[in-house]
């Protein structure tokens, strides 16, 4: 039947009914197609609302590990205030919630990791901090910068003390064992990081926090006991703001 016929035909069905029954017929005939209508209405006017009230984001780091999530919020605005952020223009993200165990790799773990691996790959991650064995994971896959390309001079000779190390050599040469896949740290040998002597190709990647009193303010790294390592993400875009964080860490 044509569509003009179709009209036509309910038309003459609903001659005569009252507003309420064309109303009943009109629900039990359209339904579905009213459904679907207002769904696609309200997804495409919430996706139009989200893209037309993003904020450009000018800061973004992940603790891992932290569980200093009750705290977030405020220690995100606390950084947007030292590093001059205005937040009512510009997104500050600091997500002290995210958690990663590498013995368990549960789907959460999993989760986390691919979250912040593909952050690193779309430039949508500035810094990471974690404890030693995620941040060793990152570290063997060449996520982080190497210091000596983002430390001005002065703050290098203040920071070597605390410098975290990875041997390229020696990841090298597992890469060349596994037919020049990347090495992941459980193939790497169990090896001091503070100590680069013991390296035949160290760079220092990484930079430890000891009684980092903002951490310990914002209760981050308060329960395990261990020292977080920081690392600068290989493809930021926004390294000025990175170094700013280091430096609110450490005041």
């Amino acid at each position: 039947m044509a569509i003009h016929d179709e009209i036509r035909e309910q038309q003459k069905k609903l001659k005569g009914k009252s507003f309420k029954e064309k109303l009943g017929y009109f629900w039990d005939y359209y339904k579905i197609h009213t459904i679907v209508i207002l769904f696609i209405t309200v997804f495409a006017g919430t996706f139009i609302y989200d893209v037309a009230t993003a904020k450009e984001e000018a800061f973004s780091a992940t603790l891992l590990n932290a569980y200093g999530g009750e705290r977030q919020n405020d220690f995100q605005n606390d950084f947007a205030g030292f590093a001059g952020i205005d937040t009512e223009i510009y997104d500050c993200f600091i997500d002290a919630n995210s958690a990663l165990n590498l013995d368990s790799y549960s789907q959460t773990d999993m989760a986390v990791l691919q979250r912040t691996v593909a952050m690193t790959q779309t430039s949508g991650l500035d810094i990471l901090t974690a404890d030693l064995k995620p941040f060793t994971h990152f570290a063997s896959s060449g996520m982080f910068l190497d210091l000596r390309d983002i430390l001005p001079e002065e703050e290098y000779a203040r920071y070597e003390p605390y410098f975290y190390y990875i041997d390229q050599a020696a990841l090298d040469k597992e890469s060349e064992a596994n037919d020049f896949e990347p090495a992941g740290p459980e193939s790497v040998p169990d090896i001091d990081h503070t100590d680069p002597s013991a390296m035949e190709s160290p760079i220092p990647v990484g930079i430890y926090l000891p009684g980092s009193a903002k951490l310990k303010e914002y209760n981050c790294y308060t329960l395990s006991g261990e020292t977080p390592i920081l690392g600068f993400a290989v493809n930021s875009e926004r390294p000025d703001t990175a170094l700013q964080f280091l430096h609110y860490l450490t005041e």
